[in-house]
């Protein structure tokens, strides 16, 4: 129970394997096991930051998509995915959205 727990929020294999040898051989590695925990609590922020990002920056792809489809013909092709890299030429204006890095 303790391992399924503690893989669930992030602890890998070797590092738990880590700590029970440690523990096992009469050791304290409480302080190890709370230095691991804050780098997985460090980790899970800037993951959600950059999922926070990725969701606005679809969010911008969407709303061009929506558009560029509504004007498109039907039968027509839009070129959603080329519009990301703004190698689309015609009469349509290219969206080059960048993200901004963590």
């Amino acid at each position: 129970m303790v391992v399924q727990r503690a893989l669930r929020i992030g602890f890998t294999l070797a590092e738990l394997s880590e700590v029970f040898k440690a523990r096992d051989a009469g050791g304290a590695p409480c302080q190890r096991v709370y230095k691991l925990a804050a780098g997985k609590l460090k980790g899970v922020t800037v993951d959600i930051a950059a999922l926070k990002q990725t969701e606005r920056y679809l969010k911008q792809v969407l709303a061009d998509w929506e558009g560029r489809m509504q004007r498109t013909v039907p039968g027509q092709k839009s070129n959603l995915l080329h519009s990301l890299t703004g190698e689309v030429h015609g009469n349509r204006k290219a969206v080059n959205f960048r993200r901004k890095k963590p």
